[in-house]
């Protein structure tokens, strides 16, 4: 015990600094403590990042108020995922914040450091130089040093205290992202419990009645306002990446035209230089596939109104894009689901009719029936392009057959009543079809 430190094992042992060192030593710590001082005197950086913390936090607090936890569990499968990658948004703001506070402020937390530490050495010192009788002129150096590390101390206290009580808003705020985030995860839960559920009347019993629900029709007004808040949050975030998007998609533009200039002289019997040639002869749909569907990988936390927004403009230019040997196989199936694709976008407008909207939701799941077996029938009887992988036309049949068994479910779970079941199976056909479409026309471009 009598050779443990008097700062304990855990404790690094301070030394008293010499006394021929003391003035120099003395006139270092000086001019840190003025520094110190001086830094401080500005603006806190705290204080510039306030702003943005009260932005988000109005953005929070107008969120969590707009629906209570038993409207969300009435909300369609597609408005609580939005409502989820908007929670999620919140977090990743939040989280950048959290960051700029901590880089802004890192100066002040050092200084504290430091200011600590030669606190605790000139104490020493000063204990050291009392008992050791050192001249009286020492003595009052080294109480300067100490109210100069006062001094300091006092000026960091207070950018110090500003950064503490933000990041106390801070915690608060992360607490409401997290209850609004659990609110829509539970409610997407309950929404896959209704999967085997009867969670409407059958259709029959809502035939001829266009009734508009004012309870529905309010969510669907609340929803848009929220994809626009939404739309306008994400875009301010995300302003220098939209605005590097933008240039580079200006000049892709001149690029593939040129490009579409130089392919007119190839001459060749590759199928695959072939559908190249053919791309770059249409540079302007090349150019809105790749700015247009590119987004949802550029993009892929974007609000989902904005992709499929994107989708949709990014139509047209997919099927002039599309390779002969794809219409050869699957017909006239494109056009066709491009068109289905459509109406169910659209079909959120008449969420606020169920009557109107199981209607749309039939039509898009028979015309989409019927479809597929045309499709699969007629392909078995024809003899396949030359061409055209057995492999990939194997799968595409396999595919389709499930895909026709799915929406035969959809039909029938929405004679039924379980509405939701039906909007997913119909839904998850038509999605994964177009979608599918077009990522192939991108990759087709690429």
């Amino acid at each position: 015990a009598a050779d443990t430190p008097a700062g304990g094992p855990d404790k690094p042992v301070i030394e008293p600094i010499a006394t021929g060192d003391i003035a120099l030593r003395a006139d270092g710590d000086e001019r840190y403590a003025q520094d110190v001082i001086s830094r401080a005197k500005g603006r806190s950086p705290a204080a510039k990042l306030e702003p943005r913390l009260e932005r988000l936090s109005a953005g929070v607090t107008r969120l969590a108020a707009r629906f209570k936890s038993d409207e969300l569990l009435q909300l369609s499968i597609v408005r609580l995922e939005s409502l989820q990658r908007h929670w999620e948004f919140y977090d990743r703001q939040l989280d950048l914040w959290r960051r700029d506070l901590q880089r802004a402020t890192a100066s002040y937390s050092d200084d504290a450091e430091q200011l600590a530490k030669r606190r605790a050495v000139w104490e020493v010192t000063r204990s050291a130089a009392a008992s050791s009788g050192v001249a009286p002129a020492l003595q009052s150096r080294i109480d300067g040093v100490l109210a100069q590390v006062s001094l300091a101390e006092q000026a960091i206290s207070g950018p110090l205290d500003d950064q503490s009580k933000l990041s106390r808003r801070a915690n608060v705020l992360e607490s409401g992202i997290e209850s609004g985030r659990k609110g829509v995860d539970a409610a997407i839960r309950y929404y896959d419990q209704r999967l085997v559920m009867v969670d409407s009347p059958p259709y029959f019993d809502v035939w001829g009645d266009a009734s508009l629900s004012k309870e529905a029709t309010a969510a669907a007004k609340v929803g848009l306002e929220i994809e626009g808040e939404f739309l306008n949050e994400y875009t301010a975030a995300n302003a220098e990446k939209l605005w590097i998007n933008r240039i580079v998609s200006i000049t892709l533009l001149p690029l593939l035209i040129w490009l579409a200039r130089r392919s007119r002289r190839l001459v060749t019997d590759d199928p695959e230089l072939k559908a190249s040639a053919r791309v770059l002869l249409r540079p302007v749909s090349s150019w809105l596939v790749l700015i247009l569907v590119g987004s949802l990988v550029i993009f892929p936390d974007a609000p989902i109104l904005l992709q499929q927004t994107a989708l949709i403009l990014a139509m047209i230019p997919v099927l002039r894009l599309l390779p002969k040997r794809l219409y050869d196989v699957m017909g006239r199936w494109p056009y066709l689901v491009t068109v289905l694709y459509v109406l169910k976008a659209l079909g959120f407008f008449l969420v606020p009719s169920p009557f109107l909207y199981r209607s749309n939701l039939m039509l898009m799941s028979v015309v989409a029936l019927g479809a597929l077996l045309w499709m699969l029938i007629r392909r078995d009887r024809r003899v396949p392009p030359e061409d055209a992988s057995k492999i990939l036309i194997t799968i595409l049949r396999v595919f389709g057959w499930l895909a026709a068994l799915a929406v035969v479910v959809s039909v029938g779970a929405n004679l039924l009543g379980n509405v939701s079941l039906a909007e997913m199976l119909t839904g998850a056909v038509l999605d994964s079809a177009y979608v599918g479409l077009a990522l192939y026309a991108g990759a087709n471009v690429l």
